[in-house]
């Protein structure tokens, strides 16, 4: 995974304004997950939380498809990718642009501590039996609160 995105920075993003010059493409906080490995993938462009199946289950989903996927904390919406050299992997989008960060280091500790809240207890005050399905927003994964 972190090849072909090196690969895709150099052969397509190079020159770029949205490119931020003091980050590399990493995966980072990487953990078993079920069958499947997740892990964030950071980038010059984006952060993303990826999920790589270990086995076919979403080999029929269509390129795109959206799919909500239950974490400790709460669901996170995922969209299938199909890609020729990689296979089949899902990602949600934690980021889209990286420039708020000073540099990779920032930038990885941000994904750590991002992973360890996905892995913890929602303490909203619905609790984790009403809670609601939605979209975790960066703010509400940052700092525990909920986006409800």
């Amino acid at each position: 995974m972190v090849l072909h995105f090196e690969h895709i920075e150099r052969q397509h993003m190079r020159g770029l304004p949205i490119l931020h010059p003091r980050l590399a493409v990493e995966a980072v906080a990487a953990r078993d997950f079920g069958e499947h490995t997740l892990f964030i993938l950071i980038s010059p462009w984006f952060m993303n939380l990826v999920l790589l199946p270990g086995t076919d289950e979403w080999d029929a989903c269509e390129q795109g498809e959206c799919l909500d996927i239950e974490f400790p904390y709460e669901a996170l919406e995922f969209s299938v990718s199909h890609d020729a050299e990689l296979g089949t992997f899902l990602s949600s989008v934690l980021f889209r642009t990286v420039s708020e960060f000073q540099d990779q280091a920032s930038a990885c500790d941000v994904a750590t501590e991002l992973m360890r809240t996905l892995f913890s207890t929602n303490t909203a005050a619905d609790g984790p039996a009403n809670r609601k399905r939605h979209t975790l927003s960066r703010r509400s994964l940052l700092t525990g609160l909920g986006t409800n």
